[in-house]
């Protein structure tokens, strides 16, 4: 499981509280003790990185009184994370957390719903989602995926072998892109090596190539089934992946194509959660 560091979430408190809280000290209610509950309001929701709301509780003194882990579903009018404590530390933790909460929650209820809707044509579909991250929100982004059943396509550039067409441009002929594929496969034997393709031409070429992946880029739907079905033909044991312009409203078609994996950015522009906070006297 992801997990932030207590580094990276007194960042995000200190983004929403960089002198102090002037309300809470000019009231003179920081010494008062209350109580603050997170709650669904009347859609359920998945809810991810609730490991680090109760981190950012614990980093202010507050005590917590039950929480649901990430990755549950959480019914219409349900109190999933309740603490309490002294008032001006709830007040600190509160919008950072919810924030936290809204945002990471959106993408993981976003994303069970496009995998669920993968798996009633294809139990054994993966979702996964690609790299293209809003800047700076990446580990929480990608733990909301997990949290929704969803995977990583790519973690970065450093773990895995992706060619693409920016790639090919440096191999004229393909004797050039033959030898320097297989020289990439000797150099790294634990890795498959993925080729990404708008073609079917170029997929059977790729395949040709000894490509163990094949990411099949942009294709309608009608030229994505009529190159899975060749491809399968003539390389039965390679997979398959469906990427670009798929998203929740049309995932069950792609996954009806017969790909083995999905990839999609969408699940990042998920709308937020609408979460209930509440705040009250002890």
């Amino acid at each position: 499981m992801i997990l932030l560091t207590d580094h990276e979430l007194e960042t995000l408190i200190a983004e929403d509280v960089p002198y102090g809280d002037l309300t809470t000290t000019a009231l003179g209610i920081k010494g008062q003790r209350a109580r603050i509950t997170f709650a669904t309001r009347d859609r359920p929701l998945v809810v991810s990185c609730m490991e680090e709301a109760v981190r950012m509780c614990g980093l202010y003194g507050l005590e917590i009184d039950g929480f649901v882990p990430s990755g549950t579903l959480v019914p219409p009018q349900s109190v999933f994370l309740e603490a309490r404590g002294e008032a001006a530390a709830l007040h600190r933790i509160w919008k950072s957390v919810q924030n936290l909460l809204d945002y990471a929650s959106g993408i993981s209820t976003y994303t069970r719903e496009a995998v669920l809707l993968a798996r009633t044509i294809n139990p054994d579909m993966v979702v996964a989602t690609t790299r293209k991250t809003t800047p700076f929100t990446k580990k929480i982004a990608l733990k909301a995926v997990e949290s929704g059943g969803g995977v990583a396509h790519r973690l970065g550039l450093s773990e895995s072998l992706l060619v693409f067409e920016y790639h090919r441009v440096f191999f004229p002929t393909d004797e050039a892109l033959r030898t320097a594929l297989h020289k990439m496969k000797i150099a790294n034997p634990e890795k498959k090596l993925v080729m990404e393709t708008e073609t079917l031409e170029d997929a059977l070429r790729f395949a040709a190539m000894g490509a163990d992946i094949l990411q099949l880029e942009k294709m309608t739907l009608t030229q994505l089934s009529n190159a899975v079905r060749e491809i399968r033909f003539a390389y039965p044991p390679i997979t398959l992946i469906a990427t670009g312009g798929i998203s929740a409203k049309n995932i069950a078609q792609y996954a009806a194509t017969g790909v083995d994996m999905i990839v999609t950015s969408s699940p990042y522009t998920a709308k937020p959660a609408d979460i209930k906070v509440r705040i009250a006297t002890q």
